[in-house]
Formats: C-alpha cells, structure tokens, sequence
C-alpha cells in the first residue's frame, strides 16, 4: 500500500469516526433537558434505600458521578437529595439515580424552578434505576 493510499485510508476512517460521535452526540442532545445562560438546576434524587445511592449529573464542569446518602426523610420510608447548580453557559443535562437493593428510585430537574422531566422506578426485584432526561 502506497503512502497516499494509507493516507486516505486513515483519512476516510477518521471522518467516519467524527461522523459517528457527532451522530451520538446529536441524538444525547436530543433526549437531554435544555438549561439557558445562567440556568439554576435543581436535581431531585429520592429513594428507599438510604445509603449507597449511586448518582449522576452534570454541573458547570461536566458529569458528576456519585455514591451519596440521601438526607432528608420523607413519607413511607423514603429519603431525597438535592443538588443545586448554576449554569454559566447554555448546556444540556440529564440525571439518574440507582441502587441494587432499594425498591424506589426517582429523579427530577428543574430549569429556573419549573419542572422539566422526571422518572421514578418501583421494582418488587429489588434493584431501582431511574433517569430523568
């Protein structure tokens, strides 16, 4: 294989590579929750299980991953969390919330105090995922 053969080779297989990330990218954008210029987020994570949750959202500085306790009891046996997060920029976000031996599992955002999506989870299996989008 020659040098300008290689070339275009890894030329056609980069382009393809940025095509398909930007396809992915798009389609993420698509299914996630708009937060203008200086948006307030508000996440909501709730549960039954009220340690080992594991959360995820994103904050001014990219996506968060998290093992929490869930602070604030609420009715039947549940606990909730929020997380509060200014946006200096435009973004898109998304959140979940699971655990391996809860039965419950909810997650919401709010863009400016208004609810934007949600999703909770009752599993009679033992294992509760969420994911607001």
């Amino acid at each position: 294989m020659t040098r300008s053969a290689i070339r275009r080779a890894v030329a056609v297989i980069g382009a393809g590579g940025a095509l398909a990330g930007a396809v992915v990218a798009g389609a993420g954008v698509a299914n996630a929750v708009e937060v203008p210029k200086y948006g307030n987020v508000r996440y909501v994570f709730c549960s039954d299980a009220q340690e080992g949750n594991e959360i995820t959202y994103y904050d001014g500085f990219g996506k968060r991953d998290e093992v929490v306790t869930l602070t604030d009891p609420m009715e039947g046996g549940r606990w909730c969390r929020n997380v509060d997060v200014l946006f200096a920029s435009s973004s898109f976000v998304w959140s979940s919330i699971r655990h391996d031996e809860a039965s419950y599992a909810f997650t919401a955002i709010y863009v400016n105090g208004a609810l934007k999506a949600r999703e909770e989870d009752r599993s009679s299996y033992g294992y509760a995922a969420a994911m607001a989008m």
